[in-house]
């Protein structure tokens, strides 16, 4: 039998999404005197760790309201007994595709400095600037998820891209069974569009470094819709600056907002997003509604498809 939560949301999230656990549990905010005696947190990019919901003695969950949950710190809450889940797939996994293949698009294409031609009446300068094509361009993948599946169907077959797919977790059967190459690291960098889609972790901290880039082609175009702190950006903006690659579009930070002395500011080849890539209405509002649908298996003393820590089970 169900029970009515606790549910504290601590950012923002769609309203269809709020209004369903609303019609199921008490809701409340970070801000609200009740909020240490919630059951359930729902969280989106905030940083949480056991300063904030460590006395929290009644906390049987932490929902993350997408994929990635390196802003959870999953041991301490795992210590305590708390499960953590969180909502992968669905159209935010599409959206965050349709992200990357966007800023693939606007660097190709140069869509910001088009832009500026009209604006400062720079209309003959048009000639002078070479577009880049996607169709028939080799992209590569590092990470062969959801999201990356995704974009290469979107490239693959919407563009007639030969995709190749680094994921040491993912066979090169089931590649190849999705009509993706399968190929290590130093093969996927070789790509003339390389995208990036893998969690943060240790491991994969700064795994796009100076050495990586140096392993990229001249004419190449980085793209990470993933997570800020893969790829070190500092020596990104050296391999924009000197030429080692063309151009990056950037949808993620190390430090979010970025400083206002981060080195990619500065740079013409480089697309800036702020972290939006997966924010389109259907995105927001099927993840929502996802979260509402994981606090409801928690309420009847169900566990989550998606529990990251089965550990705490008894």
């Amino acid at each position: 039998m169900a029970v009515r939560e606790l549910v504290c949301i601590i950012d923002p999230i769609h309203p269809h999404g709020a209004e369903r656990i609303a019609s199921m549990h008490e809701v409340i905010g970070p801000e609200d005197p009740q909020a240490s005696e919630a059951s359930v947190i729902v969280i989106r990019t905030s940083p949480l760790g056991p300063e904030r919901f460590g006395r929290m003695t009644r906390l049987k969950a932490i929902v993350k309201h997408g994929a990635g949950v390196d802003n959870i710190a999953i041991p301490a809450a795992t210590a305590q007994g708390v499960m953590v889940a969180n909502t992968p797939g669905g159209n935010n996994s599409t959206a965050v595709a349709e992200g990357a293949v966007s800023l693939m698009l606007g660097l190709l294409r140069r869509t910001r400095d088009m832009d500026a031609l009209v604006r400062e009446n720079r209309w003959d300068e048009r000639w002078a600037i070479r577009l880049g094509d996607l169709t028939g361009a080799r992209v590569g993948l590092i990470g062969y998820g959801r999201i990356a599946r995704a974009v290469a169907t979107i490239c693959g077959k919407g563009f007639g891209c030969d995709v190749t797919a680094y994921d040491p977790l993912v066979s090169p059967a089931a590649m190849r069974a999705e009509g993706v190459e399968p190929g290590g690291l130093a093969a996927v960098l070789a790509s003339d569009i390389v995208s990036i889609h893998v969690p943060l972790t240790e491991t994969t901290r700064n795994l796009i470094d100076t050495v990586e880039l140096g392993m990229m082609k001249p004419h190449a175009v980085l793209v990470n819709c993933s997570r800020g702190g893969i790829v070190n950006e500092a020596a990104l903006a050296e391999a924009l600056r000197s030429g080692q690659i063309a151009a990056a579009g950037i949808d993620v930070f190390a430090q979010e907002p970025p400083g206002p002395d981060n080195p990619l500011y500065s740079l013409p080849n480089c697309l800036l997003s702020p972290h939006v890539a997966g924010v389109t209405e259907a995105g927001m509002k099927g993840m929502a509604l996802h979260v509402a649908a994981v606090i409801d298996t928690i309420s009847r003393g169900e566990i989550p498809d998606t529990l990251l820590n089965p550990e705490v089970l008894p």
